[in-house]
């Protein structure tokens, strides 16, 4: 099965190699009805992708502008005597961008079947997706890189151990910058990766990180890696590995994607990652329960509004629970 995303890299790869004179573009329908529908084109004298819209009339952007992207130039332009919207990419660095917000305005618009509709859909899109566009954050330091890896790895280590693919992409949350990384149905868990020898210390962030308030069960699960300069489980690597779990899923390919480049991360850095690799040393989690050293909203002096500490592992090492331990507690429903 090929999903959406797919299928609109292929399609672009397919318009690189589609031959044209400098002054035309070229042209492949990715959704839509009759009455409406989008276009991924290219214009060949600039090898600039575009997405096209429409048909629409000019008194339905009157009222309801659409938002400023930066790099991104919208305007309209005209087919068989009919008026589309066009957004043209104008930083080619960000194709995968553009190809990802492709893929979502082809599912989001995949039942729409009136440009009113259709416009309202795409404008609500864009407004969300211009913070993609804006970000002007570079590469993954080594710290974001270790953070990530160790998401990613318990994200396999579930799909390994019998949490549906689908449960586990809905359920991380690393890259929204949510309370827990992963809200599971019947338990949340927060990540802590390392690469660091000693592993008895662990960084709390913010009052809210170990704060079970809205969860059934709140785990803090420790990954501790070492980092060698080669090997193959490297970011690149991890991604593709879940990537192939994904073909048969087509929505949650989709918003794996979305979270990948919330978190930082860019197919174009790729080689830049893959020197890299992240060895897996250590799975363990310990329940945050009132027996676990944490600080939370409810537990310190008025006045206090943040706070960021360290957690000595070492004084609840006897609590420590097994990765299969852990599987056990965030996937059973009965009381402990």
């Amino acid at each position: 099965m090929v999903n959406d995303f797919d299928r609109i890299v292929n399609a672009w790869n397919s318009l690189l190699d589609e031959p044209g004179a400098l002054t035309q573009t070229a042209r492949y329908r990715i959704c839509g009805s009759s009455n409406f529908g989008a276009y991924l084109a290219i214009r060949f004298d600039d090898k600039a992708p575009i997405l096209e819209i429409g048909p629409i009339t000019p008194d339905i952007l009157k009222d309801a502008p659409l938002p400023i992207i930066k790099g991104v130039d919208s305007e309209l332009s005209y087919h068989s005597q009919e008026m589309f919207l066009s957004l043209t990419l104008k930083q080619t660095a960000s194709i995968d961008i553009f190809l990802t917000l492709a893929a979502r305005l082809t599912d989001e618009l995949s039942d729409v079947e009136h440009p009113i509709t259709g416009y309202g859909v795409i404008r609500k899109v864009l407004i969300v997706w211009r913070a993609f566009f804006s970000s002007e954050k570079k590469m993954l330091s080594i710290s974001e890189q270790t953070g990530l890896a160790g998401e990613l790895i318990l994200a396999i280590l579930f799909m390994d151990n019998s949490i549906e693919v689908a449960t586990v992409i809905r359920a991380w949350k690393g890259s929204e910058r949510s309370h827990h990384d992963f809200q599971l149905p019947l338990a949340s868990v927060e990540v802590k990766a390392t690469i660091a020898h000693n592993i008895e210390t662990v960084s709390i962030s913010s009052l809210r990180q170990l704060d079970p308030t809205g969860t059934q069960k709140l785990f803090l699960a420790q990954v501790a890696m070492d980092s060698h300069d080669h090997g193959d489980q490297t970011l690149p690597h991890l991604v593709k590995n879940i990537r192939q779990r994904l073909s048969s899923f087509p929505a949650y390919r989709l918003e794996f994607e979305e979270k990948l480049l919330a978190s930082g991360y860019r197919d174009k850095d790729e080689s830049h990652y893959s020197q890299q690799s992240f060895q897996v040393r250590k799975v363990r989690s310990f329940c945050v329960d009132d027996n676990f050293p944490k600080l939370t909203h409810n537990s310190i002096p008025e006045g206090i509004v943040e706070a960021t500490y360290q957690i000595n592992l070492g004084t609840v090492a006897l609590q420590a629970l097994t990765f299969d331990e852990l599987i056990l507690a965030i996937s059973s429903n009965q009381n402990d």
